[in-house]
């Protein structure tokens, strides 16, 4: 008997509709589940993921700002549906300066990841920086600003489990800028 070789399934979760349909628009069919390669993508909302699961998840956070308003993923339960819907994968990208200024689990995740030193620095890799750089629509600020990232993996050990409220919403966003996570 001959056996099908499963596809790694990879879910991107974004928070707002108009980045979920700008990756949709990107990824074309090109990595659907009837697709002949190795893997299958499936972009979606925070909400539209809630019940699903896929082997590697890729969050963007996609704010990027001094005062770190982090929009809907502040939202403790949006926040939960997005960090457990991987298997075995976990990616956020993020602005780091955003994040920590949160102080919400993202920030939590942040810290964790730089103690166990799963932060990855996107600026500091150029061609990854030039990539990126080229995505994304320059709202005047310096790479060094724009990108950070870590990787975190599901492990035995837990994520953090402490919180922090956010004491003020504020409704600027800067033009949707990531650093990776």
């Amino acid at each position: 008997s001959s056996s099908k070789k499963q596809k790694v399934s990879v879910g991107c979760i974004a928070p707002y509709k108009s980045q979920v349909l700008a990756i949709q628009e990107k990824l074309g069919d090109a990595y659907s589940r009837e697709a002949d390669n190795d893997f299958c993508v499936n972009a979606r909302s925070v909400d539209g993921f809630q019940g699903g699961e896929e082997d590697v998840i890729i969050i963007s956070t996609v704010a990027c700002n001094p005062d770190g308003w982090i929009g809907f993923f502040a939202n403790h339960q949006r926040a939960n549906v997005a960090l457990t819907r991987a298997r075995y994968c976990l990616l956020i990208l993020g602005n780091e300066e955003t994040l920590e200024r949160s102080r919400t689990i993202w920030w939590d995740l942040v810290l964790d990841a730089k103690a166990r030193g799963c932060f990855y620095d996107a600026s500091k890799d150029d061609g990854l920086a030039r990539i990126m750089a080229d995505a994304l629509v320059d709202g005047g600020q310096s790479l060094s600003r724009q990108f950070g990232a870590m990787s975190l993996r599901n492990e035995a050990r837990p994520w953090p489990s402490s919180t922090r409220n956010h004491s003020s919403y504020r409704k600027s966003f800067a033009s949707p800028k990531s650093h990776i996570f």
